[in-house]
């Protein structure tokens, strides 16, 4: 026994070490996403700045650029680790490193700087701005798309790449509230813009509808149960006052801070899903990991199985997501009311 012990340690070494680099993935996508929600809100508030009573809203970008500023230094530290990992001949590993380094440089973290200082001169119009940090966002997205095609086992990419649909989600809305905001806070409404909310709101409809398709049952719970249908019904009235406005008709302006605010809390609510689902991953490999070195589980698996009938439930509450209220419905025909 004591033979088939010694001759066993390296193996359960050899599989515990394995699961670091798909650790590395996980904790290179939460540094990802921890930046993306910053610049997401960091968007937001420019695009306030930026409108006709933008002045107000320094102080809060202000502040808003130091958060995102830790988010950023946070994720190039992550890069740079996974930089200094030995060759690798994996495909994947080698797209991740490749893109990884690719983001450092320009275009990439590199352009954030003359952006914000843009920015905050009001020397950028607000679809210049929109339309740099919508690429930027879009050179992270794919980052974690990466990250999800360079895990081992298909199990993990299939779960990540489904989360994956869940971010995007939380992009778009985060691009509507960025619209939406400065086109109130512009004081006048503008057919463009809303054309483009409407093109962003049906684009949230898909990523959610492939979101809950893809998704285990209990991911599909946690959505469930994140989201609130006041939050939803709050943000289908703004929308219908854009919808039933015609082209070029006076808004009021104090409007866009409320978009903004519920805008807000729908991307909190997926956010908070997008947060606990990367830790669920990330504790269940540590748990493998642990349970590989010492065959004793450092916890009991967990488990993402749900009661008979529980998951038509899911369906039918997270469809405050999905749903097309009567905004939804004027949104769905591509043309502003």
């Amino acid at each position: 026994m004591r033979q088939e012990t010694g001759y066993l340690a390296p193996l359960r070494q050899q599989t515990a070490n394995a699961l670091e680099w798909p650790l590395s993935c996980i904790e290179l996508v939460q540094r990802c996403t921890d930046l993306i929600d910053e610049l997401q809100r960091e968007r937001g508030l420019g695009q306030l700045l930026l409108s006709s009573v933008g002045e107000s809203y320094a102080a809060a970008l202000r502040e808003q650029l130091r958060l995102s500023d830790e988010a950023e230094q946070a994720l190039r530290r992550q890069l740079l680790r996974l930089a200094a990992l030995p060759p690798t001949a994996d495909p994947g590993q080698v797209e991740l490193a490749r893109l990884g380094l690719a983001l450092l440089n320009s275009p990439g973290l590199a352009d954030l700087l003359p952006m914000r200082r843009c920015l905050l001169l009001l020397r950028c119009t607000r679809e210049q701005m929109f339309d740099a940090y919508c690429a930027l966002l879009a050179q992270l997205l794919e980052l974690v798309e990466a990250a999800a095609q360079a895990l081992p086992e298909p199990a993990l990419t299939q779960e990540l790449t489904t989360l994956l649909q869940l971010m995007w989600g939380k992009e778009y809305s985060g691009q509507e509230r960025a619209s939406g905001a400065g086109l109130y806070a512009s004081g006048r409404h503008d057919a463009r813009v809303w054309q483009r909310i409407v093109q962003l709101i049906d684009a949230q409809h898909r990523c959610a509808s492939a979101f809950i398709s893809r998704a285990r049952p209990g991911a599909r719970k946690r959505l469930s149960d994140s989201l609130q249908h006041e939050t939803q019904a709050e943000l289908e009235r703004l929308r219908q006052q854009l919808a039933d406005s015609p082209d070029q008709a006076p808004l009021g302006q104090g409007m866009g801070e409320l978009w903004f605010r519920s805008c807000s809390r729908r991307m909190n609510e997926l956010r908070e899903v997008e947060r606990h689902l990367l830790q669920e991953m990330q504790q269940e490999l540590t748990q493998r990991q642990a349970y590989a070195v010492t065959s004793t589980p450092a916890a009991a698996p967990r488990t993402t199985r749900l009661a008979p009938g529980t998951v038509e439930t899911v369906l039918r509450t997270a469809t405050a997501w999905l749903a097309a209220a009567s905004p939804g419905n004027a949104t769905q025909s591509g043309t502003p009311a």
